[in-house]
């Protein structure tokens, strides 16, 4: 049975013709991984928003990460085993993170007879909660944004393989 695709154009939602519906001469042999990225694959915006002081990245999506673990974990050492980071790097991040903001966002304990620790502190719960909301945001304006790169793109998504450049191909 002949699937149908649909996609955005300027005068709205469109019905793309069905692939049993193509010409014979249009028709290419398609890899399995090629029909897999055709029906599995859609366009997305991948956004990074990392907030900035000086010259410090003062918060991003792997400060984020970390601060989760180590809500989770209740340690920067451990949290930096789960990320598969160094304990020294990981304590550089909490340390760049606590020096940017005007609370710390992670209390420390040393470790010692007692057992050391880590959590967040209400602030850098805050502070996790305003980049989750701030991110959230901009990931659904961006969603909304899509649908004009839609009518764009090819119709299936690149293999990863280089194409032969074809004769008529002006850079030759």
């Amino acid at each position: 049975m002949p699937s149908e695709k649909f996609f955005f154009s300027d005068s709205g939602l469109s019905k793309r013709a069905s692939v049993s519906e193509a010409e014979p001469e249009q028709r290419k042999r398609r890899t399995k991984k090629a029909i897999q990225a055709r029906f599995y694959t859609d366009p997305k915006f991948k956004l990074t928003l990392r907030l900035l002081y000086g010259d410090e990245i003062a918060f991003g999506p792997g400060k984020a990460e970390l601060l989760e673990a180590i809500e989770s974990t209740g340690s920067i050492s451990a949290a930096g085993r789960v990320m598969d980071m160094s304990y020294r790097r990981a304590w550089l991040l909490v340390d760049a993170m606590n020096r940017s903001f005007r609370e710390p966002v992670v209390d420390a304990a040393r470790g010692g007879k007692h057992g050391g620790g880590a959590h967040l502190t209400p602030f850098g719960k805050e502070v996790l909660a305003r980049y989750r909301e701030v991110y959230g945001a901009l990931q659904q304006a961006a969603d909304t944004y899509l649908r004009l790169f839609l009518p764009c793109m090819a119709e299936t998504p690149p293999s990863g393989e280089l194409s032969e450049p074809s004769a008529s191909d002006p850079t030759v």
